[in-house]
């Protein structure tokens, strides 16, 4: 019996050094691999005018103009978003020519280049408004936040609001979001799948991994080959996932109430027709008994707590208006219209 367990840790053994060689030959041609597919779809996005690789001081951020208006927009893109500036480009169609949309993109997002530093709120906010600079593009801004980026501009607001004319809060996380648990089983979670995603990113698997298993677009017309190399090219900030809580603290820290104008813009379905509408922009079809829950969360004395929460931030802000568009999490995608009218809205209050 003991030789017999001998011999099956002895053949164990032996796969996983089998394993552990093929693993680390993958790594090696990875690596190299990571260069040469990055800058084949570097190759696409330059052929459309995607690509504008300013520097932000340690690397390169990517900073797509849309328009030469004097209302400026300075777009910051949800987590990691690698399709921003397609979206921007798109939503640029609906504005007047006096009102230009800048799309940037932190570390890691979409073709913007990789950092070593610690990706914190003041990092993003300094970061950003470097690469601003160096692409001659002046304030005022006009921020426009969506989802994760909201901490960011609500710092950037308060710590700069010289250089700040007005703030967009597309559907952002505010204070109203809760901070992750600090112990126990989601931190180990956290914690490893960091640890595994930034060897990943480093070594190129990440890069291969996009390269083979990206879904095409087909449905998105003369966008498709663009977004599809956006996510083969993107390389997610796992520093930004890691600092989550203290880039949370520090946004809400800085909080002080002033007048330069602001727009909450949230995406909560009113109706049951509205979640009909928005599983049919998704999916192209309406599922009523997920319709239904749907509709039913979005009543609920839960998020009806969280909406207080919001219109409680929008007041500590200051001249902050709150307006609310039933659609995706993505708004501005399912109704662009209607959301460039809060746009007007909020240029009105500016002059």
């Amino acid at each position: 019996m003991k030789k017999v367990i001998k011999k099956v840790f002895k053949v164990i053994g032996r796969m996983f050094l089998v394993l552990l060689i093929l693993f680390v030959i993958l790594t090696i041609i990875f690596a190299f691999m990571k260069k040469s597919l990055r800058q084949k779809n570097m190759d696409i996005l330059k052929a459309d005018g995607f690509v504008n690789l300013v520097s932000a001081g340690d690397f390169d951020m990517n900073v797509n103009i849309f328009g030469d208006g004097k209302y400026k927009i300075i777009s910051m893109p949800g987590s990691w978003d690698a399709t921003l500036p397609i979206e921007m480009k798109k939503l640029s169609g609906y504005l007047d020519d006096d009102i230009s949309i800048v799309a940037v993109t932190r570390p890691g997002y979409g073709i913007s280049g990789e950092t070593k530093k610690d990706v914190t709120t003041e990092y993003i906010v300094e970061s950003t408004r470097t690469a601003l600079k160096n692409a001659d593009v002046e304030a005022p801004y006009i921020l426009m936040a969506h989802s994760m980026s909201g901490p960011y501009v609500t710092y950037w607001e308060n710590k700069y609001p010289e250089e700040v004319s007005g703030v967009i809060f597309r559907n952002s996380i505010s204070s109203a979001n809760e901070e992750w648990p600090e112990g126990g089983f989601p931190k180990f979670m956290r914690d490893a799948s960091i640890t595994i995603g930034t060897f990943a990113n480093k070594t190129g698997w990440t890069t291969v991994k996009n390269a083979l298993f990206s879904e095409e677009h087909e449905d998105l017309g003369e966008y498709a080959k663009d977004v599809l190399a956006f996510e083969k090219a993107s390389v997610p900030n796992y520093g930004e996932v890691k600092n989550y809580n203290v880039n949370l603290r520090t946004a809400w820290d800085s909080i002080q109430a002033n007048d330069i104008p602001k727009v909450y813009i949230t995406n909560d379905y009113e109706t049951l027709e509205d979640v009909r509408e928005y599983l049919m922009f998704i999916y192209g079809e309406v599922d009523e008994e997920l319709a239904q829950e749907l509709f039913e969360e979005s009543q609920s004395e839960e998020h009806k707590e969280h909406r207080k929460k919001i219109s409680e931030y929008c007041k500590s802000l200051g001249n902050c208006e709150e307006v609310n568009i039933p659609a995706s999490h993505d708004i501005s995608d399912q109704k662009p219209e209607e959301f460039v009218k809060e746009i007007e809205k909020l240029i009105d209050r500016i002059k």
